[in-house]
């Protein structure tokens, strides 16, 4: 039994290097070094004498799981206490266990495991016995690869000994960005119980809206988000029936930037943003004005229609036009300005003072 266990392990451990160059999961590593995989292979096929655990009269284990599990380990590490420590990386150790489960437990105490970032942890009954801080990129990495090779402790691992380090606003921005980047699966093993229940029910998180639960996930766990601005806005229309851009709200912040975001939950990030601590309004409207493209309207029933030399067309190019008209401040000639006046009067000194400079110098 022990000889074709073995036999497995070998096998496995052969094929490897070919799902190491075939396996997106292993990219990242390549930029760690790791020891040979000959060098795993001597450690795991050395002349080892077996373990017995000791029976009692009737042919029975006469220990308790735990008793046999550290007689077991000095029983292998008296015998491999002078080999050097063989360092693998995360996506060949989870790989490994996939195939043959508790295939390196014999041989924990002498075995390293590379993270994605090239830190190193050690193993104790197949769990990280480390606290770590890293990236959040990082964290979804670890998770991934535990959650595909069934590997719970490496997911425990990654929900709950990591330590996130600082992301900045900017990249915040851009994770806002790109639903398409997150593993739903990932997400819901690493975001808290309680948040999940509150705002994802049943773990089921919408494409739609992975950028929103990634930053919740982030947040969630403490992370914490530098050069942030102390004021923020969303400018939206009141209603999307007409518009005719795949967009759902402008963001401007107090440095003068404005981004486009597409299938944004807004309310969500409001929320988030508030809580954190940036102070972030949303302005709807129901009305776009332009000095050289024309105007923007809804009618009585809640549709956008566009004027343009006194030409009604039935839809309107809705983010273009009011990224033109923040930029030429001509919202100045709106109802909305006047009905979001106190909101309007912040944003107004905002692209006064960066987005009308900016159009200046450049």
């Amino acid at each position: 039994m022990i000889i074709l266990f073995r036999i497995s392990v070998i096998l496995t451990i052969f094929l490897l290097p070919f799902s190491t160059i075939f396996g997106d999961s292993h990219v990242k590593q390549n930029s760690c070094p790791e020891d040979d995989i000959a060098t795993l292979y001597d450690l795991i096929y050395g002349n080892y004498l077996p373990f017995e655990p000791p029976l009692d009269e009737e042919g029975n284990i006469s220990m308790s799981p735990e008793e046999l599990f550290v007689m077991k380990s000095k029983h292998f590490f008296n015998q491999i206490k002078k080999v050097e420590p063989v360092k693998i990386s995360l996506a060949t150790y989870a790989s490994l266990s996939k195939e043959v489960p508790e295939a390196l437990s014999d041989f924990e105490t002498r075995i390293k495991i590379i993270l994605p970032d090239c830190q190193i942890i050690s193993l104790y009954r197949g769990s990280p016995i480390e606290k770590i801080t890293t990236d959040f990129k990082t964290v979804q990495l670890i998770s991934k690869m535990a959650n595909d090779a069934n590997l719970n402790s490496f997911t425990f691992f990654a929900a709950n000994k990591i330590s996130i380090s600082p992301l900045d606003f900017s990249y915040v921005q851009n994770m806002l960005k790109n639903d398409y980047s997150f593993d739903p699966e990932v997400l819901t093993n690493l975001m808290p119980e309680k948040m999940i229940d509150r705002y994802f029910p049943g773990k089921i998180i919408p494409v739609a809206n992975l950028s929103e639960a990634a930053l919740l996930t982030f947040i969630s766990k403490g992370g914490e988000i530098e050069n942030t601005p102390k004021d923020v806005f969303f400018i939206k229309p009141k209603s999307f029936s007409g518009v005719s851009e795949s967009f759902s709200a402008i963001m401007l912040d107090d440095s003068g930037n404005l981004e486009t975001f597409a299938a944004l939950n807004t309310d969500l990030i409001v929320q988030l943003f508030n809580r954190y601590g940036i102070k972030t309004e949303v302005i709807s409207l129901r009305e776009v004005f332009t000095d050289d493209t024309g105007s923007c309207n809804l009618d009585p029933a809640g549709r956008w229609y566009q004027l343009i030399g006194g030409r009604k067309i039935r839809n309107c190019p809705f983010f273009s036009m009011t990224r033109k008209m923040l930029q030429k401040r001509s919202y100045l000639k709106t109802i909305d300005f006047v009905e979001q006046n106190t909101n309007f009067s912040r944003l107004d000194e905002i692209i006064r003072k960066h987005v009308l400079k900016d159009s200046v110098d450049g």
